[in-house]
């Protein structure tokens, strides 16, 4: 639980304004002076048979990106991040840029190791889904099925109502960003607390409900959640530096958080802040390597990743519209913001948690997926800086690119 230390400072604004006048520049050649960016070339898959992303390097893209994170990272006070670009299922750009120890001067590069938080739900939602494709479990079926010891108020509560957060199973469980408790506490809490709504009655964001999900993973599949995610996703797509719920490491390829408090960064906690809703780590490459798998529609069967893309609906039928993370009028697949940005369809999800933060952004119109992962957290917002640097790189790089 935190204390006043964790008095977060509220991001004033966002950075869409900063963005046009850094794109602007970028487009003219800007010659900001920063640290040297670092980057690296993909190597191959380890499986063959699935997707890795073909690497072309833009080198006239590279140039606008690296002005444009000098603009953004100085005037965010954000100390690090790694970026990858992708367009369709080739890797343009794989970068990292700014610190990923401060203490130590440490350069971020492409292959540094953040925690991508919130980000973890599409992969929980796969999971599902394959596990859905063996048969082992049922999208209607109550969670109840798989996970008997629920309370009673949630026995009507479906697989389905838990992936599109239409459960009514209560939002979060944690007193605070850094609240960290074992599952027993987990299922203590969930017990002693009152269900928000009736299932299916609205929406609301639940990690609780992802919680649920990777448990009923556990219990349809026989293993733990995170052993599931190595064998049926990192591996297969050769994602060699991911990991779930990797205990804190001093080694220099992972980053060390800050978050902003009273005006200053500060070392944060590690912390993982559940199970299935949160919990990866990984780097750029790695998430790229996932990004092309999703752009190809590998993993799950066709059927599956429509499912995945389809708006939820209510108990009523009502099609879900929110306002959620700044997109009006969004939907939710399972794991997948479901919205639209200055026109153009955007499938996204994000994340934030103490000192870290990231954001997959795919543009499935024109093929471009921005992906961005910082050691960095501002305020309460739940996407950090990751979000606003993403939507930078989208404003002044992909979409002006489509006009």
């Amino acid at each position: 639980m935190t204390d006043g230390r964790y008095a977060y400072l509220i991001a004033a604004a966002r950075t869409i304004a900063v963005a046009a006048a850094a794109g602007a520049a970028l487009l003219a050649g800007g010659t900001a002076r920063m640290a040297p960016a670092q980057g690296k070339t993909l190597s191959p898959a380890a499986a063959p048979g699935l997707p890795t992303p073909v690497v072309r390097r833009d080198p006239a893209l590279e140039r606008r990106v690296d002005s444009l994170m000098r603009a953004t990272l100085a005037q965010r006070n954000a100390p690090g991040a790694a970026v990858a670009l992708l367009r369709h299922d080739t890797l343009v750009l794989a970068k990292g840029y700014g610190v990923a120890h401060r203490e130590r001067g440490t350069p971020v590069t492409a292959e540094t190791i953040f925690q991508i938080a919130s980000t973890t739900k599409p992969f929980t939602a796969i999971a599902v889904m394959m596990l859905v494709e063996a048969g082992a479990i049922e999208l209607d079926a109550p969670a109840a099925r798989y996970l008997p010891w629920l309370p009673d108020r949630y026995r009507a509560v479906t697989v389905r109502q838990l992936l599109t957060h239409t459960s009514g199973v209560a939002s979060d469980l944690r007193r605070a960003n850094v609240d960290e408790f074992p599952i027993e506490e987990f299922r203590r809490r969930l017990d002693a607390t009152p269900a928000s709504f009736a299932p299916g009655e609205r929406w609301e964001y639940s990690n609780t409900g992802y919680t649920l999900l990777s448990l009923i993973v556990e219990a349809a599949s026989g293993r733990e959640f995170g052993d599931f995610l190595r064998a049926r996703i990192f591996e297969p797509l050769g994602m060699r530096h991911t990991g779930y719920r990797v205990p804190l490491r001093a080694d220099p390829q992972h980053a060390m958080g800050y978050d902003m408090v009273d005006i200053q960064l500060v070392a944060a906690p590690h912390v993982f802040s559940g199970w299935g809703n949160s919990g990866i780590e990984t780097t750029a490459p790695d998430l790229a390597r996932w990004a092309a798998a999703v752009e190809r529609g590998a993993l799950l069967r066709p059927e599956s990743w429509r499912a995945i893309f389809t708006r939820a609906q209510l108990g009523s039928g009502t099609v879900v519209d929110v306002d959620f993370a700044g997109l009006p009028s969004s939907g939710y697949g399972f794991g997948w913001v479901l919205s639209t940005s200055r026109g153009a369809e955007l499938r996204s999800h994000g994340g934030a948690i103490a000192g870290f933060s990231s954001i997959v952004n795919w543009f499935p119109q024109n093929g471009w997926t921005v992906i961005v992962l910082s050691n960095g957290k501002q305020g309460a917002d739940r996407m950090g800086q990751a979000d606003g640097i993403a939507r930078a790189l989208a404003d002044a790089l992909v979409i002006a690119s489509e006009r």
